[in-house]
């Protein structure tokens, strides 16, 4: 018997995401009101309602999720490097980049890629 549900590792990387996207959304609105550059800021707030719903749909067991939930990651190692080693601030980047790494390796664990192509 198949299982429809996701693997434990996938779950809790999904649930990391989508609370990396609740926190970029506040994030974006919080500069919002206060630098009021809606091209920047709106930029963000959408991204950050993207990766939380990508988030939400993976660990509800949507496999069409897994794939934007990667994404979100990829783009998050640049924030992280670009934070980390361009932008001198290996306080700000380093633990980004820990954290995007540890979603990566739970979403593409061997169980999470089973269960991806049943």
């Amino acid at each position: 018997m198949l299982s429809t549900s996701p693997p434990r590792s996938v779950v809790v990387a999904a649930l990391v995401c989508a609370g990396e996207g609740i926190a970029l959304f506040v994030a974006g609105v919080v500069f919002l009101a206060l630098q009021g550059v809606p091209q920047v800021w709106g930029f963000v707030i959408l991204l950050g309602l993207g990766a939380a719903a990508a988030g939400v749909a993976l660990a509800r067991g949507s496999r069409g999720a897994r794939g934007p939930v990667v994404v979100a990651q990829l783009i998050g190692l640049g924030v992280a490097f670009y934070a980390g080693v361009t932008s001198g601030r290996p306080d700000l980047g380093g633990p980004l980049a820990i954290v995007c790494v540890g979603v990566l390796a739970g979403v593409l664990t061997r169980a999470g890629r089973d269960w991806a192509e049943q």
